[in-house]
């Protein structure tokens, strides 16, 4: 057989990440050879993250899952045979009509969430499949949804300033942020900024790889967010160096803001937070000063029980300074409402619609839902027997003899050794997808380079499969994935900010910024779509903190993510995962204290559960608090758990958020 020449195709990394690059794939004699960061994407620059330049191991990986699979031993132990798609599809389809038959739709559960964050990956005919059987909805909340509700709330969408104006910043507050690990092409703009005489202030309890790199790490107390940002509202107010023509003009609220600032005293926040009273106002003055203001909140800010409170005073500072008023200066946490897209009409609209189930309290619906049970669990996109919080719970329901599960997977997780069927996941550079970014302003056509191995297939073509398993007749659920992009696009193509953007177009040129112009600056160049079109400086309705039975435990738990980690997705890759046991991070004074020496083995624990790690000495960690980098493999390392066991599913201040951020843990030495 003659030689195929090298081709190269343009793909997009679907992980949960802020870059959202752009890749260039090689092709040689029909395999791919080479994943390189795009050197013509504005973001990319020609280089990708530490993980995905070890993509073609997770590609190539010898466990991939290449057919269906039945389970043949006990929940748990991962014991599977091989079988046919004939023989999954019918099992599968006369098992979820007979659940359905007995308990209606809602016995049925989706659970997915960013494993791929293509939009026909993620939203496509799934929502339609499960709207057809009436199944319970899923409420995504598990990452961002208290920022998001927070910023709708406020600004009426979640948007911020184009990150390609990052340099023209000259006071940069990265909040909460540690892009060293999660956003590695927002450094070479924040170098930038620095270059152009920026000051860089990383507000962080850890001392991350971000903070050492900057000009000022501030290290505040965990979960003191909402003090030190109310604490500098405070500061400006009294003062008087806030904008009051651009409070008068554009906002509404303020005397409700103004009474929540005036409750955090100098003297009171500097308490709260652990930080000198002179260096909280030395940061005040700044904000009154320094022009352009860029507040940069990370995500990490609202995984807590105030998060919606956190979010609304943080961003209420690039409000009062008149921070909004300036190319490369505002608030940025997200960027999604940059992409106006219409979702796909999902149809199946029931009245009354069918119950919601929250997905951070997937262990609670596994064990306690009743009218009805949920009798069905369908897994795609996620892993959560390792992600989810509450952990203990969640493996108690996945365990159920009666629960019916099936996971469309790409490799065997933790999720699929629970699993009654495994059928194979194609992977992103397998199919076509579109992409867009929570950071920057870049819509993306993933172009497959290669069709999916053995009998893989994608998520779009599953969900077809399944339907016909079920009978359903609705052609909606039988759409190509040509004319889900077609629909997609062509349905919010009188967008301004989308105009020019087809199908036909991102074939030609497969990223495309959409059309707001770099120099808009959101909320005074962009409409706000609250309903008086004024910003709200009052808060969100706030619900009251759920009671926490560890909050008088001596350390405070932090599970962050790093450089090595996207969650749990490349978590059986050699060259990436982790090779030292799962570990617990610690301050030397706090190791001192307990009598552990560096590497013993701890038991760390509180109501939620427990988990054993190996202390190591760490100046990342100040005193009383505690890090564990999320997340391990259950069977990582032969421990039967993870850092979940000790988070809860306890639900945020507003948007129903995780709490990961606000766990309290005891610490026992074991040897």
């Amino acid at each position: 057989m003659a030689a195929v020449p090298p081709a190269t195709t343009f793909g997009v990394c679907p992980h949960d990440c802020y870059d959202t690059c752009g890749l260039r794939v090689t092709v040689e004699e029909r395999r791919v050879a080479r994943i390189a960061g795009d050197p013509d994407h504005a973001i990319t620059q020609g280089f990708v993250c530490f993980k995905v330049n070890r993509y073609l191991d997770r590609l190539h990986h010898p466990d991939r899952i290449l057919h269906p699979l039945k389970r043949v031993g006990p929940k748990g132990r991962g014991q599977m045979v091989r079988a046919t798609w004939e023989e999954a599809l019918d099992d599968i389809g006369q098992r979820l009509a007979a659940i359905r038959a007995r308990w209606g739709g809602e016995a049925i559960l989706p659970y997915s969430f960013a494993g791929n964050m293509g939009i026909l990956a993620s939203e496509s005919l799934d929502r339609r499949f499960f709207a057809a059987l009436g199944a319970s909805r899923l409420d995504r909340t598990i990452c961002t949804a208290s920022a998001g509700a927070t910023a709708r709330w406020m600004f009426g969408q979640s948007l911020g300033p184009d990150p390609e104006t990052l340099p023209l910043a000259r006071l940069v507050l990265l909040w909460g942020a540690n892009p060293a690990a999660t956003s590695v092409h927002a450094i070479p703009l924040l170098d930038e900024a620095r270059r152009r005489g920026a000051r860089i202030v990383t507000i962080d309890p850890l001392a991350t790889a971000t903070a050492r790199r900057f000009d000022q790490h501030v290290a505040l107390r965990p979960n003191t967010d909402v003090a030190l940002a109310l604490g500098l509202g405070h500061l400006l107010i009294q003062s008087g160096r806030i904008d009051r023509a651009f409070i008068a003009q554009r906002t509404v609220g303020f005397d409700r803001y103004r009474a929540a600032a005036e409750a955090w005293p100098l003297a009171r926040t500097a308490t709260a937070t652990g930080l000198a009273p002179d260096a909280i106002a030395a940061l005040a003055d700044a904000l009154a000063t320094v022009r352009p203001l860029l507040i940069r909140a990370g995500y990490g800010v609202q995984r807590q029980a105030a998060s919606a409170e956190a979010t609304w005073a943080i961003a209420a500072l690039a409000v009062i300074t008149g921070a909004l008023m300036d190319v490369g200066g505002g608030f940025l946490q997200g960027n999604g409402d940059a992409f106006p897209l219409a979702p796909l009409d999902p149809g199946g609209n029931a009245d009354p619609p069918p119950r919601r189930v929250n997905m951070v309290q997937l262990g609670e619906a596994l064990t306690a839902l009743a009218d009805p049970p949920i009798g069905a669990l369908i897994v795609y996109n996620s892993n959560p027997a390792a992600t989810a919080p509450d952990q203990a719970r969640v493996l108690a329901g996945l365990a159920r003899d009666d629960l019916f599960t099936v996971v469309h997977e790409q490799m065997p997780t933790d999720t699929t050794r629970y699993a009654d069927w495994v059928l194979p996941a194609a992977m992103s550079l397998e199919v076509l997808d579109v992409h867009t970014s929570y950071w920057h302003r870049y819509i993306q056509l993933s172009q497959p380079a290669v069709p999916p191995p053995g009998e893989a297939v994608s998520n779009p073509e599953l969900f077809r499969r399944l339907a016909r398993a079920m009978g359903l007749t609705d052609p909606g659920l039988y759409a190509s994935d040509e004319n889900l992009l077609d629909e997609l696009l062509g349905q919010s193509a009188g967008h301004p900010w989308l105009t020019g953007i087809t199908r036909e177009r991102l074939m030609a040129a497969p990223s495309q910024k959409v059309r707001i112009s770099r120099a808009a600056r959101p909320f005074v160049d962009t409409p706000v779509h609250t309903p008086d079109g004024r910003i709200r400086l009052a808060p969100p309705p706030l619900a009251p903190a759920a009671p926490d039975p560890d909050r008088l435990r001596p350390f405070h738990l932090l599970t962050p993510s790093r450089r090595e980690t996207i969650k749990s997705s490349f978590g059986n890759v050699e060259r990436v995962r982790p090779h030292e046991p799962p570990t617990l991070l610690m301050a030397p004074a706090d190791m001192a204290a307990l009598g552990i020496r560096p590497g013993q083995r701890v038991r760390v624990h509180n109501t939620q559960g427990a988990t054993d790690l190996a202390a190591a000495e760490s100046a990342v960690t100040p005193p009383g608090t505690v890090v564990s980098y999320a997340v391990r493999w259950l069977h990582d390392g032969g421990s039967a758990t993870n850092i979940n066991q000790l988070t809860s599913g306890r639900l945020s201040d507003y948007g129903g958020g995780a709490t990961f951020y606000t766990t309290r843990v005891s610490i026992t030495p074991l040897d």
